[in-house]
């Protein structure tokens, strides 16, 4: 297209356009300006339709932009009713703030060496070996969507090459059982509004989100037990079915029962069986409970914790791991394991065989030991 653009000492000036688009929407734009005739104008038309088509062309082979493919895979996972609606926001969000230099670019053009350089600018952001493997996982999930779709050539994916060095397994937080009972005695010689949540969370070890939810009519008190149905999500701001899908059942101790008699007497006609505490709603229980541990001088918890100590004491009394499994809704037992290793039952007890030292010399060191 020629055109005149504007006027210069009354006489025009001609621009040239070029705008072209292949069957599957790709498109070649290319405009040119300060033509002083239309015939002029009118003969670089025809050079600058070569050049915008053999942009086309090379567009076309090099295959769909991560810009455009991303876009796909969002519209794909909206009917992926496998994942809660957040996983998928999170899987997309992620995307997006972490290769948005990939946007512009084809997928084909994006190498290993690009994929290297993008985990370690992550590694320089600080982001924790367990953030970047979940990050390979959605990347490497979204270049096989791009495959079946038909929308890159590109059969491997260049992220699937990047490995990480082996991180130190943390010993989980947890907290002795004198731990424990300072934390409830305290908090209970302290009137803090906390404290029925945070008993109930380590006589049960319901979430954040269940006990938030967990009404009355959960509570079965001829029978002993409570039906757990559902959960608070912070996020929505509204409740939903319990992060295992499942409902389930826990006992109620002697301990748990007298609390949760208290709690009745004092609730009235409100149907949960927790006050509203200021801030609960918006996930600010792990800050008190932090808060609370370091003013009474505990170690320094997350609220998640409670629910570990609940599962780590019942595994020390004996109880069997399938039952705690079931109390706490975990759907494996991989989960139980970290507990059982922090419970010490597994290796209790087998060094007490051994009897490598002299007797003299061993009943010496004991004596002096505790002579001092």
């Amino acid at each position: 297209m020629v055109r005149v653009y504007k006027h210069e000492n009354d006489a025009p000036l001609y621009e040239v356009y070029v705008n072209i688009r292949s069957k599957s929407g790709k498109r070649a734009q290319r405009r040119v300006r300060g033509f002083k005739s239309e015939e002029e104008a009118s003969k670089y038309e025809a050079k600058l339709l070569r050049e915008a088509e053999r942009d086309l062309i090379e567009k076309e082979e090099a295959g769909e932009t991560w810009e455009y493919i991303v876009d796909k895979f969002e519209e794909n996972l909206r009917h992926n009713k496998r994942l809660h609606a957040h996983t998928r926001l999170d899987y997309v969000a992620a995307v997006r703030k972490h290769t948005e230099a990939f946007m512009r670019r084809p997928v084909s053009s994006i190498t290993r060496m690009d994929a290297k350089s993008l985990f370690e600018e992550l590694k320089l952001k600080g982001l924790s070996i367990g953030h970047q493997k979940k990050i390979k996982i959605i990347l490497n999930r979204l270049h096989s969507f791009a495959v079946e779709e038909g929308m890159t050539t590109e059969s491997q994916s260049p992220f699937r090459s990047i490995e990480f060095p082996r991180e130190d397994e943390k010993v989980p937080e947890i907290l002795s059982i004198d731990q424990i009972k300072l934390l409830l005695r305290l908090a209970k010689e302290l009137n803090h509004p906390w404290y029925p949540v945070w008993a109930t969370a380590l006589l049960t070890g319901m979430r954040n989100g269940e006990l938030y939810g967990l009404r009355f009519s959960d509570v079965d008190f001829d029978n002993k037990l409570i039906t757990l149905t559902r959960s608070y999500n912070t996020r929505t701001r509204s409740f939903k079915s319990t992060k295992s899908g499942c409902w389930r059942q826990i006992p109620i101790s002697p301990e748990l029962e007298m609390l949760l008699k208290e709690l009745k007497l004092q609730t009235g006609t409100r149907s949960e069986v927790f006050p509203r505490l200021p801030g609960w709603e918006k996930g600010i229980q792990a800050k008190i409970l932090r808060t609370f541990c370091k003013l009474i001088g505990l170690p320094s918890i997350k609220f998640h914790t409670l629910r570990a100590c609940f599962a780590t004491q019942l595994i020390r009394t004996g109880v069997p791991p399938i039952q705690i499994q079931k109390i706490c809704g975990w759907k494996d037992l991989e989960t139980m394991q970290i507990y059982i290793r922090l419970a010490g039952i597994e290796v209790q007890g087998v060094t007490d065989g051994l009897t490598l030292m002299p007797e003299t010399e061993l009943m010496g060191k004991v004596v002096k030991l505790f002579a001092e």
